[in-house]
């Protein structure tokens, strides 16, 4: 009995050692397959045409899969022109400023001579913004003038902005009319819609504010209207400029209402009018001495990104009479022209008891007496072009074109365009950091 037992339990322990072993060899064999059957497929895939699905291109048709292919996630495509034309389209050029490395700016006469054509025509591949001396206002906010819809076409085919000039140089009833639409606020909102209106009208890169002469009272009103109107300008991508007052501290001289500090922030070129330090009402003398200028730079760097400060170039002359008032304006032109008639000595004058000047200056005899007559030279240009350069800012802004003597646009184009400091600052973000 003991046998039998035994031998039934070795017989029953090895079926299902057998069993076990066969289930495993099932489960190996099975998994070898797969493995095979798996490698075969990828040989087969990779013998295959890569399909357009998996390769798209930059046309409409990669937009659909081929049959049996990959879905892929495409961006949305734009759709195709009808009809698609026939020649390459020519890329625009890239438009990029300033394109000498500092801004140039030209203000425009409101009519356009074939003088001032020329010399436009001349320079206009290193001219980065022409602001024409278009529009005025009224107390209302409206805001009226003159166009020339060529003249933007013809700027923006050269990649020079157009940042047309509202200005209250118009008299005393014109600063008026400024101040009593800045002190409305509903007047002032009215006035920032129709610039906003006209600049997208006409196709302008910006606008210009030169609103000049405004009581210092009018401070908190001319700050909040170039917030207002900057803020509505860049909700479109449109530039803000403005002109400002000269002055070597904050409520200094005619520029009292101006906040700088507000200007910094809330424009994207502060121009400042560096001239008439003699001016028409007053006596005679230098336009824009040099340490007069320098000091204005000075006080600018201090509260304005220096980037964004442009410095005013004027391209005329003062002619006074000998009791020192109502001086007339003239371009190098009728200059010229004085000193040939006359045959007078012009001097320059270099230094007096305040510091550099580099302008020059004669006198002559006309109908009612000596008149005396200053105006920049080459050497007052260099001198100023050097400034910019020395103190690294933004640019220049032009009083204006069509009023110089053509040696100052070379001048501009040696010291500006031949600019040893903007390879340098090319350079500088190569250098490791310290």
């Amino acid at each position: 009995m003991g046998v039998v037992c035994g031998f039934a339990l070795l017989m029953k322990t090895s079926f299902w050692q057998r069993l076990q072993t066969g289930l495993f060899t099932l489960i190996y064999l099975t998994a070898l397959g797969v493995a095979a059957t798996l490698i075969f497929e990828a040989l087969r895939m990779a013998q295959q045409p890569i399909s357009a699905a998996t390769a798209p291109t930059l046309t409409a048709a990669a937009a659909t899969p081929s049959p049996g292919s990959v879905t892929m996630a495409l961006l949305p495509t734009v759709a195709l022109p009808t009809p698609v034309p026939t020649v390459a389209a020519t890329p625009e050029p890239a438009v990029v400023h300033p394109k000498s490395g500092r801004y140039i700016a030209v203000w425009l006469p409101e009519y356009l001579s074939p003088g001032v054509l020329a010399t436009f025509e001349a320079n206009k591949d290193i001219i980065d913004e022409i602001s024409p001396f278009w529009y005025s206002t009224d107390s209302s906010g409206r805001i009226f003038g003159t166009r020339n819809d060529a003249l933007v076409r013809t700027a923006h085919e050269n990649n020079i902005l157009v940042i047309p000039t509202i200005h209250n140089v118009a008299g005393n009833s014109a600063i008026t009319a400024v101040e009593n639409l800045l002190a409305d606020p509903q007047r002032r909102a009215r006035h920032v819609q129709n610039i906003v209106d006209e600049v997208l009208a006409r196709n302008y890169d910006g606008i210009d504010i030169d609103y000049e002469a405004l009581g210092p009272g009018y401070r908190d009103e001319f700050s909040a209207f170039i917030i207002d109107l900057n803020q509505a300008l860049k909700a479109h991508d449109k530039l803000l400029t403005v002109a400002v007052h000269g002055k070597t501290s904050d409520w200094g001289g005619l520029g009292g209402f101006q906040d700088w500090r507000v200007m910094n922030e809330h424009t994207d070129r502060v121009r400042i009018m560096t001239y008439d330090y003699s001016w028409r009402g007053g006596s005679a003398g230098p336009i824009a001495p040099l340490y007069w200028v320098s000091a204005v730079a000075e006080y600018a760097r201090s509260v304005v990104d220096p980037a964004k400060v442009m410095i005013g170039v004027p391209f005329y002359g003062y002619d006074w009479p000998a009791n020192g008032a109502d001086a007339r304006a003239l371009p190098w032109s009728d200059i010229e022209d004085l000193i040939s008639s006359t045959g007078v000595t012009v001097n320059l004058l270099q230094r007096n008891s305040q510091g550099q000047v580099d302008e020059s200056y004669f006198t002559y005899r006309g109908p009612n007496g000596l008149r005396t007559v200053w105006f920049m030279t080459d050497a007052g240009l260099e001198s100023k072009l050097n400034l910019v350069q020395e103190t690294d800012l933004g640019g220049i802004a032009i009083w204006q074109l069509g009023y110089e003597r053509p040696e100052y646009w070379q001048m501009i184009r040696n010291k500006m365009v031949k600019d040893p400091v903007l390879i340098q600052r090319s350079i500088n973000p190569l250098w490791p950091k310290h």
